[in-house]
């Protein structure tokens, strides 16, 4: 902290200092607990500060999203509250020429019109012409009541919806703050593990031991479910298959030396310098046999091609397909994500045959 800065915070509000030092003290105190769990699997405390980010965004979405729903309902309250008050004045004003009629006459008025009738047919007739009056009077004065009532319902709601607005910017304001932390620890381990040897190492190591596991996962997948035959369509792709999302090939397959530690690690597929979010598209016709969370690779989804042939891609950041279903090619299956990633975002992309894996350049066109 440069001089200037401690020198601010000094003459800054006693309370606002603290929340500084709590907030920094909060930061150093989570590097700590994630650079000394030596005993702890990297990828494991990996997955678990990915796992809590997603959840703090996910909170802040479901926040966001019943926000707007209020917002959406004191937009409509004040609506009907604006109706229900130009309702109530339009009936005043139709009653207010004839009560002022009404009152002028009075009820000896009235009775004099009543007996001045000629005759007792025009009697009758007046006074089933003043019960008309009155009735429509009444209605009216009816409908004026029931819109006072619907104007103060909505008033109410506006108010309601006014406190719970507010409330939810508070509320969402908190889980962004949550989530800026997560994301803050989750950088920090990424940190440690691009800077220090050690780290590195032992997460080079989980990772070629993850890279095995996946192997024997896919070497175990079921065989397709008997129906429409895909013989021999993957075998006649091959080098014009197109790349399951649009960017470089920043790391090829095979033998793959660190240029920071000269460690060597076995790569069996190539990595995508694909922007996160966008879209991965399978690519060719087959049936999704898994799409779900695999340690080391974060979200993945595996399509079997038939005649022995899988593709992969891994470190999704969000799955649009599912276990059982047939895909053509180029269907989106996921978005591009940094799941699982020591790398920050892009794309994992595997092809094997039988179980073993073959170099995706090969097969990949222009």
């Amino acid at each position: 902290m440069t001089p200037l800065v401690l020198a601010l915070l000094l003459a800054a509000d006693p309370r606002y200092q603290l929340e500084v030092l709590e907030a920094r003290r909060t930061a150093e105190a989570a590097a700590a607990r994630l650079l000394e769990q030596q005993e702890r699997s990297v990828l494991d405390t990996l997955a678990d500060a990915e796992r809590a980010l997603d959840e703090a965004r996910a909170e802040v979405q479901r926040t966001e999203a019943d926000r707007a729903a209020a917002e959406l309902l004191l937009r409509r309250a004040r609506e009907e509250e604006g109706r229900a008050k130009a309702k109530y004045h339009a009936r005043l004003d139709d009653l207010r020429p004839r009560l002022e009629a009404r009152h002028r006459m009075g009820r000896a008025g009235e009775l004099a019109v009543l007996l001045s009738a000629p005759t007792l047919s025009e009697l009758v007739s007046r006074r089933y012409l003043f019960d008309r009056i009155l009735g429509r009077d009444l209605a009216i004065f009816g409908e004026a009541k029931a819109a006072l009532e619907a104007q103060r319902r909505a008033r109410d709601e506006v108010e309601t919806q006014t406190g719970r607005i507010a409330a939810l910017a508070q509320q969402a304001a908190e889980q962004k703050a949550i989530a800026v932390a997560r994301r803050e620890e989750r950088e920090t381990l990424l940190g440690a593990l691009r800077t220090a040897r050690k780290f590195h190492e032992r997460a080079a190591a989980e990772a070629e031991e993850q890279a095995k596991r996946l192997a024997e996962f896919v070497t175990a997948l079921p065989p397709r479910v008997p129906g429409a035959s895909l013989k021999g369509i993957f075998t006649g792709m091959k080098g014009r298959l197109r790349q399951p999302a649009a960017g470089a090939i920043t790391v090829g397959f095979g033998r793959v030396v660190n240029p920071r530690f000269n460690t060597v690690t076995v790569q069996n597929g190539v990595d995508i310098a694909a922007p996160a979010g966008a879209p991965v598209r399978a690519v060719a016709p087959g049936r999704v046999v898994h799409a779900g969370w695999f340690k080391g690779y974060g979200n993945i989804v595996i399509i079997d091609h038939g005649d022995g042939y899988h593709t992969l891609v891994a470190h999704l950041a969000s799955m649009r397909t599912a276990m059982g279903e047939a895909v053509d090619p180029g269907a989106v299956i996921g978005t591009v994500g940094d799941s699982a990633s020591l790398k920050g975002p892009y794309l994992y992309f595997e092809i094997r045959e039988r179980g073993r894996p073959v170099d995706p350049r090969e097969w990949l066109g222009g």
